[in-house]
């Protein structure tokens, strides 16, 4: 799923954002080469390029964290398209992968559950 917004007059710089939904980088990397190789793929100068992946959850699942689960998968949108998007960032270094489940469960809680309140806006 590709959604489009027009940014032209924000302090971002740029004309527009494209948003791609998707759980395969493969299929995400071929509309994107596809769209470069579209008129208007080619006049436009990408400015910053951000890549997310969404996958299986692996902390806060309903048996690890139900109540954080619930708050994150009971959420809709108080408007019919969401305004704003969260990046809750976790460096995954050694330190991290030293972590047991149980500590990395604790640290995703810890960064995640002040964002349920917004969620409605997301």
């Amino acid at each position: 799923k590709a959604e489009a917004y027009l940014t032209r007059g924000f302090e971002a710089q740029s004309d527009f954002f494209l948003r791609i939904h998707s759980y395969d980088m493969a299929a995400t990397q071929a509309f994107l080469v596809d769209f470069r190789a579209t008129r208007f793929g080619m006049s436009a100068e990408v400015t910053e390029n951000l890549v997310g992946m969404t996958k299986a959850l692996n902390y806060i699942t309903k048996d690890k964290s139900p109540n954080l689960n619930a708050g994150l998968t009971g959420a809709t949108y108080s408007d019919a398209t969401p305004r704003c998007a969260f990046v809750i960032p976790v460096k995954k270094n050694a330190d991290w992968w030293n972590l047991t489940d149980e500590q990395r469960l604790k640290e995703m809680e810890t960064h995640t559950l002040p964002t349920l309140a917004n969620l409605v806006n997301v």
